[in-house]
């Protein structure tokens, strides 16, 4: 009884010291005033921030120091435990931050799972290393699966805070070129050197060898326009390769996307039966050449004839859409992409037709002399204007293209036909007329005859301005077209050497009853290697210029 009696008045006592610290506090509460109160509430929440700051510094403290503990460098030999201890360290980090979140009720029930999960992730870890593999370290953000697809891939270790990143250019870095192939590919192509190296090393490999066979047969190599032997041999060799391969049709092999069923079937017999060198066999020209003709011969949507009005509006059409995906614009007009660029370069928005206007002549006038200045200054060492300029220069390498951008109102082969006229009469002075005219003519077919061309693409057009004077080469192929079209009963189907006999045996002894007086043993006129810009360009008005100047600012 003296004990209980001892106990009730223990729980009296503490219970009175408990209800006086209670009104103690409710005293101090009602006492405190309103601003009192939000500066104690402030100072709390800025203790508990405080608390949290600290407590995520230490977290990345010991994650830093985990870190600076991993075997970074390949010559330090690792202990056999290292990675576990490392992995174990971080899940003993990862433990403590999810014990801080979570309440005591939950701590208390799942201390045995934890150490399960921990004894799986080492298992594996020494799994690795028997492997010979790094342990992947994972921060609070990654988890087990994507450890485990990373050791399938075979990729490297990561440490926290870095990253993969990929080499820029380490698969575009081009691959070197030998300079004694070089050298030599160069007494073939004297201009190699612009293209790119892997170009460079595929015309070694392919090219070069079929160039020095040549050189020992004493051919030489040809470019520009393909001759009718040319094509023949290029149909010959696919033919050929048709029949050794099995391939029905020729179109499969220059055009594989168009068939996405067996396009792995044709690379790998291209590859197996040498494809580039056999179609380019017994052909003095480069393989990828003789390629890019053959996807033209061997194209059915290349040979459709001329385009029509509807066709053309739906070229402009699709053109604004697409640009220049001229495969995509192909697909949808059923046109090969070769002919639909062609007729968009020849078409123009402001197109016109018929006779020259004189502002039209007057804006191409400057648009040439403006190009030739430019090649002018860049070839002179003081970079000023020379007053004279050669002859090749007048008519080789002009951008017309760019041209016809000035002209505004006319495609560029009409800018190239009307400057190849002025230049003509400028260069020769208004002297190739009349009974010279004729006497051209006649020197023009003997020079032909006496040159024994089977094809026209061997003429050699330069040469023959020599019988002429002093003209442009798109002068002499213009006269000789005329004679053919004008002299010659159905020259379309002849052939370039029965129109060359037709025009020296039934033709030319008219031509020259009618010029008397006539020396035929002169075939060549002198020519002038230069001339004045000033003579060349002297129909160009300047203020003209000047005013449409200042109308299109």
């Amino acid at each position: 009884m003296s004990d209980e009696m001892q106990s009730d008045s223990r729980n009296d006592i503490t219970g009175r010291v408990n209800g006086e610290k209670v009104k103690k506090k409710k005293k101090r509460k009602k006492s405190e005033t309103p601003e009192q109160r939000e500066l104690t509430q402030s100072a709390k929440v800025q203790t508990e921030k405080q608390r949290e700051k600290v407590k995520k510094k230490k977290k990345k403290k010991e994650l830093e120091n985990i870190s600076l503990q991993t075997p970074t460098d390949k010559k330090k030999k690792r202990k056999p435990n290292e990675g576990v201890e490392v992995v174990t360290s971080l899940h003993k980090v990862k433990e403590k931050a999810a014990e801080s979140q979570e309440p005591q009720g939950s701590r208390e029930q799942k201390p045995a799972k934890k150490k399960k999960k921990r004894a799986d992730v080492t298992q594996a870890d020494c799994d690795d290393m028997t492997q010979g593999e790094q342990p992947v370290l994972m921060t609070e953000h990654e988890e087990v699966p994507h450890k485990k697809k990373d050791q399938e891939s075979g990729l490297p270790a990561v440490l926290i805070g870095t990253r993969k990143r990929k080499r820029k250019g380490a698969m575009l870095d081009e691959p070197e070129v030998d300079p004694n192939l070089l050298s030599e590919l160069k007494e073939f192509c004297p201009e190699i050197e612009s293209r790119s190296s892997h170009d460079i090393n595929k015309m070694i490999m392919y090219d070069l060898p079929r160039f020095k066979e040549f050189r020992k047969q004493g051919i030489m190599l040809r470019h520009g326009r393909y001759s009718n032997a040319e094509n023949e041999r290029l149909r010959q060799n696919v033919r050929d390769f048709l029949a050794l391969t099995g391939v029905k049709d020729a179109i499969k092999l220059f055009h594989p996307k168009r068939f996405p069923e067996e396009t792995q079937e044709l690379t790998k017999l291209k590859k197996v039966y040498k494809f580039f060198e056999r179609i380019a066999e017994g052909i003095p020209r480069p393989c990828h050449n003789v390629f890019g003709r053959g996807r033209k011969v061997f194209d059915g949507e290349n040979y459709k004839g001329r385009f029509t009005e509807e066709e053309v509006k739906s070229l402009l059409k699709y053109h604004t859409l697409h640009g220049n995906n001229w495969q995509k614009i192909s697909e949808m007009t059923g046109r090969s992409s070769y002919s639909l660029e062609k007729r968009f370069t020849q078409l123009n928005t402001a197109r016109k037709s018929g006779p020259w206007s004189t502002k039209e002549v007057q804006r191409l006038l400057r648009a040439v002399r403006g190009h030739i200045v430019t090649v002018l200054k860049s070839e002179s060492p003081n970079k000023t204007t020379p007053k004279r300029v050669s002859r090749e220069i007048l008519y080789q390498k002009l951008p017309w293209f760019n041209i016809s951008l000035k002209v505004k109102t006319r495609c560029w082969s009409k800018c190239r036909e009307k400057w190849m006229s002025i230049l003509a009469v400028q260069m020769s002075s208004g002297t190739c007329r009349g009974r010279k005219s004729q006497e051209a003519k006649i020197r023009l077919i003997k020079a032909m005859y006496q040159m024994q061309v089977e094809d026209v693409t061997d003429v050699n057009w330069d040469d023959l301005t020599a019988v002429f004077g002093d003209v442009p080469p798109a002068y002499v192929q213009a006269k000789w077209h005329h004679l053919k079209v004008c002299c010659v009963p159905d020259w379309k189907t002849k052939c370039f050497g029965d129109i060359v006999d037709f025009l020296y045996e039934k033709v030319l002894p008219g031509m020259v009853k009618d010029c008397e007086d006539l020396d035929d043993n002169e075939l060549k006129v002198d020519q002038k290697q230069s001339f004045l810009l000033s003579d060349i360009f002297k129909d160009i008005n300047e203020e003209s210029g000047q005013k449409e100047d200042d109308n299109s600012s």
